[in-house]
Protein backbone atom coordinates (compact mmCIF):
# COMPACT_ATOMS: atom_id res chain seq x y z
CA UNK A 1 0.00 0.00 0.00
CA UNK A 2 1.29 3.67 -0.88
CA UNK A 3 0.20 6.63 0.67
CA UNK A 4 0.12 10.01 -0.86
CA UNK A 5 0.91 12.75 1.29
CA UNK A 6 -0.17 16.42 -0.43
CA UNK A 7 1.31 18.60 2.53
CA UNK A 8 4.87 19.30 2.22
CA UNK A 9 5.84 20.24 6.22
CA UNK A 10 9.23 21.03 4.97
CA UNK A 11 8.09 23.53 2.13
CA UNK A 12 8.35 27.00 2.89
CA UNK A 13 4.94 29.31 2.97
CA UNK A 14 4.65 32.25 0.57
CA UNK A 15 3.08 34.97 0.82
CA UNK A 16 2.09 37.00 -2.11
CA UNK A 17 1.06 40.90 -2.26
CA UNK A 18 -0.13 42.60 -5.09
CA UNK A 19 -0.19 46.62 -5.14
CA UNK A 20 -1.30 48.41 -7.34
CA UNK A 21 -0.20 52.50 -7.06
CA UNK A 22 -1.83 55.18 -8.76
CA UNK A 23 -0.40 58.71 -9.35
CA UNK A 24 2.64 60.39 -10.45
CA UNK A 25 5.81 59.55 -8.53
CA UNK A 26 8.77 62.16 -8.73
CA UNK A 27 11.51 62.99 -6.62
CA UNK A 28 9.25 64.05 -3.91
CA UNK A 29 7.36 61.17 -3.78
CA UNK A 30 9.45 58.06 -3.77
CA UNK A 31 9.62 58.54 -0.58
CA UNK A 32 5.87 56.47 0.32
CA UNK A 33 6.89 54.51 -2.71
CA UNK A 34 10.34 53.42 -1.00
CA UNK A 35 8.54 52.99 2.21
CA UNK A 36 5.97 50.62 0.78
CA UNK A 37 8.25 48.18 -0.75
CA UNK A 38 10.88 48.20 2.24
CA UNK A 39 7.81 46.79 4.19
CA UNK A 40 6.51 44.46 1.22
CA UNK A 41 10.21 42.71 0.25
CA UNK A 42 10.61 42.71 4.06
CA UNK A 43 7.66 40.39 4.28
CA UNK A 44 6.28 39.42 1.41
CA UNK A 45 8.02 36.35 -0.77
CA UNK A 46 6.36 37.98 -4.30
CA UNK A 47 5.59 41.03 -4.90
CA UNK A 48 3.55 42.39 -7.72
CA UNK A 49 3.71 45.61 -8.34
CA UNK A 50 1.16 47.18 -11.14
CA UNK A 51 2.02 50.12 -12.96
CA UNK A 52 -0.53 50.38 -14.95
CA UNK A 53 -2.32 53.43 -13.15
CA UNK A 54 1.37 54.84 -12.51
CA UNK A 55 3.99 57.56 -13.93
CA UNK A 56 7.53 57.18 -12.63
CA UNK A 57 8.91 60.67 -13.71
CA UNK A 58 12.09 60.27 -11.40
CA UNK A 59 14.72 57.86 -11.77
CA UNK A 60 14.67 57.61 -7.82
CA UNK A 61 12.15 55.52 -8.47
CA UNK A 62 13.50 53.19 -10.47
CA UNK A 63 16.35 52.73 -7.97
CA UNK A 64 13.51 52.09 -5.16
CA UNK A 65 12.04 49.15 -7.16
CA UNK A 66 15.50 47.70 -7.95
CA UNK A 67 16.37 48.20 -4.37
CA UNK A 68 13.35 46.41 -2.90
CA UNK A 69 14.00 43.42 -5.78
CA UNK A 70 17.03 42.73 -4.38
CA UNK A 71 15.99 42.54 -0.82
CA UNK A 72 13.36 40.18 -2.30
CA UNK A 73 15.94 38.38 -4.68
CA UNK A 74 18.35 37.67 -1.83
CA UNK A 75 15.69 35.71 0.34
CA UNK A 76 14.97 33.65 -2.78
CA UNK A 77 11.83 35.73 -3.69
CA UNK A 78 10.63 37.93 -6.72
CA UNK A 79 9.53 41.51 -7.49
CA UNK A 80 7.22 41.75 -10.63
CA UNK A 81 6.80 44.79 -12.37
CA UNK A 82 3.60 44.33 -14.36
CA UNK A 83 1.23 46.56 -17.06
CA UNK A 84 5.12 48.70 -17.57
CA UNK A 85 4.07 51.29 -20.25
CA UNK A 86 7.11 52.56 -22.44
CA UNK A 87 7.56 55.28 -20.24
CA UNK A 88 8.17 53.22 -17.11
CA UNK A 89 9.75 50.34 -19.24
CA UNK A 90 12.56 53.07 -20.16
CA UNK A 91 12.67 54.37 -16.60
CA UNK A 92 13.58 50.90 -15.36
CA UNK A 93 15.46 49.74 -17.86
CA UNK A 94 18.79 49.79 -15.44
CA UNK A 95 16.69 47.43 -12.75
CA UNK A 96 18.61 44.69 -12.59
CA UNK A 97 16.35 42.85 -9.67
CA UNK A 98 13.05 43.05 -10.73
CA UNK A 99 10.69 41.75 -13.47
CA UNK A 100 9.28 44.16 -15.83
CA UNK A 101 6.60 43.18 -18.05
CA UNK A 102 4.75 45.34 -20.62
CA UNK A 103 0.41 45.30 -20.72
CA UNK A 104 -0.28 42.83 -22.85
CA UNK A 105 2.34 40.79 -22.49
CA UNK A 106 2.47 37.26 -20.03
CA UNK A 107 4.05 37.23 -16.75
CA UNK A 108 6.81 35.02 -16.66
CA UNK A 109 6.13 31.99 -13.70
CA UNK A 110 8.99 32.66 -11.32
Amino acid sequence: MTTVTTDVPDAPAWITASVRPAGSFGRADVGRLRDLLGVLSASASLVVLDLAATSLRSGHAAEAIDEAGWELERRGGCLLCINADDDARARLVGCRHAVVVAPGEPAPVP
